[in-house]
């Protein structure tokens, strides 16, 4: 029978293995369909992405939009199978739901289908960055008990990834090319407006919030953080 010197000795090993114990079981449960998992933390998001594909049986899986909460992410897809269909997938709580129909956009008499829309492949969105670019954000921000409210991915202006400097440099080149093609009778008005249009990249914009204020900031595809310029 060991003695009371020899249990004293053994008691922290003994504590430090029932903490590992506890934390396995945690870990294990918080992966469980119905558990509770935060978006903005570990690889949840991620592991969002791969239950999607999976689902979808295709390697490349094209996205119009994503939007990530602390609870939930949601993501509209072209249907593979029906090109012109957007769907509407949510993973929470561990569980992929979905396919929801989405409507396609009207203008006019020019219905944008998902086969006539801008679409991004999903493997194109690194969300292991998710965490990390919460944090940069929240850090930027300033804002007292400011956190990770809403992530939203899109197309948008490539501007708002661009130093101000290279936003007046290219300003500059448009006027003065806009300006030649005016004076030479060259100018096409569908040619710039495609060119307006055009100028497009898949861009993070993510909001953090506090209890007396909210900021926004925008998110390039390598994590990198931008104010607003």
């Amino acid at each position: 029978m060991p003695n009371v010197a020899s249990v004293k000795r053994l008691r922290p090993a003994i504590t430090a293995l029932c903490l590992l114990g506890i934390v396995s079981v945690a870990c294990k449960l918080s992966s469980l369909p119905g558990a509770k998992t935060n978006m903005f933390q570990g690889t949840n998001a991620q592991d969002g992405a791969t239950r999607l594909k999976g689902k979808l049986g295709v390697d490349a899986v094209k996205v119009s939009r994503m939007e990530i909460h602390e609870d939930r992410m949601s993501i509209v897809v072209q249907d593979p199978t029906k090109p012109k269909n957007f769907d509407e997938y949510t993973y929470e709580k561990g569980e992929l739901k979905g396919p929801k129909p989405v409507e396609a956009l009207v203008l006019g008499n020019q219905e944008f289908t998902a086969d006539k829309s801008r679409l991004f492949d999903l493997s194109e969105v690194n969300l292991g960055l998710v965490p990390e670019v919460c944090r940069k954000a929240a850090e930027r921000a300033q804002i007292e008990e400011g956190k990770c409210e809403n992530i939203s991915i899109d197309w948008e202006s490539a501007r708002w990834t661009r130093t101000k400097e290279e936003n007046d440099k290219k300003q500059a080149e448009a006027r003065a090319e806009f300006t030649r093609k005016a004076l030479e009778g060259k100018l096409n008005a569908m040619d710039e407006m495609r060119k307006a249009t055009g100028d497009l990249v898949v861009t993070w914009r993510v909001w953090i919030k506090g209890p007396r204020a909210t900021k926004d900031f925008w998110v390039d595809a390598k994590g990198n953080v931008w104010d607003y310029h």
